[in-house]
């Protein structure tokens, strides 16, 4: 009985830290990859200056649907931890937000604002190779 209560303590404290640390924290960060190579998605990295100037230009931890060569991909861009631009298909969307992006919605944020729109947004993708 000790055992137990001694270990929903330590769990307790855990997530507390987690929750302190906010959606942008290095350790949010760490779990959101986690989720992203779960759901599917491909990291594909910043390694040029032509690459990190556009990553940093896209709305950072949000998820971001873009038309490319008549095809439906979305994106996370991520400059400051990861330097890689995550890329996935709409299955692997649909997996990320199953599999718990809901850490997200901190601070009273609605779930809808990290879908923003630049599906429109034509940007020079061939910088990023093929997808």
């Amino acid at each position: 009985m000790k055992q137990i209560l001694i270990a929903s303590l330590l769990m307790g404290l855990a997530l507390g830290v987690l929750a302190c640390a906010g959606p942008d924290s290095p350790q949010a960060m760490q779990e959101n990859d986690k989720l992203l190579i779960s759901a599917g998605f491909d990291a594909i990295p910043a390694n040029t200056p032509e690459r990190m100037q556009h990553l940093k230009s896209m709305p950072q931890h949000r998820i971001l649907h873009v038309v490319r060569d008549g095809n439906d991909y979305y994106l996370w861009a991520d400059a400051q931890y990861d330097q890689c631009l995550w890329v996935g298909n709409w299955e692997d969307y649909q997996r990320f937000k199953k599999l718990g992006w809901d850490m997200y919605n901190q601070g009273g944020q609605a779930r809808d604002n990290y879908l923003d729109g630049w599906s429109n947004e034509p940007g020079d993708w061939a910088m990023w190779g093929p997808w």
